[in-house]
Formats: structure tokens, sequence, C-alpha cells
């Protein structure tokens, strides 16, 4: 009796791997879209608070600017 269910049992290991396989890789595609969802926010909040490079330089060239046009006038 045990050898006929041997091949059934196996069958059912095998099906349960490929699943257990398939959650693994949801699980990593998960992790990786929320690891993305950060590092997106990140860099959304420092250009509208002003912190990133481009930002800063534009805000220089603004004040530059901005002195020639009171000296001119």
């Amino acid at each position: 009796m045990n050898n006929l269910l041997t091949p059934l049992t196996t069958i059912f290991q095998t099906i349960e791997d490929k699943i257990t396989f398939i959650i693994l890789l949801f699980e990593g595609f998960i992790l990786i879209i929320i690891l993305l969802i950060c590092i997106w926010i990140y860099g959304f909040v420092r250009k509208n608070l002003g912190i990133d490079k481009q930002t800063k330089e534009l805000i220089k060239i603004r004040k530059l600017l901005e002195k020639e046009n009171k000296n001119e006038k």
C-alpha cells in the first residue's frame, strides 16, 4: 500500500515546491516595487523641498538675475 502512494506523494511535493517558488517570486516582485516607490518618494520630496542641486543652482541664478535687474534700474 505504501508503494502505491509514493508517486502521488511525489506529485504533491512537486506541486508544493512550485507553489512555494511562485510565492517567493511574488514576494520578491512586491519588495522591488516597494523599494522603487520609496526611491520615487525620496526624489519627489527632495525636488519639492528644493534640496536637490538643480533647484539650488536655479535659486542662485535667479538671485543673480534679480541683482542685475535692480542695478540696471
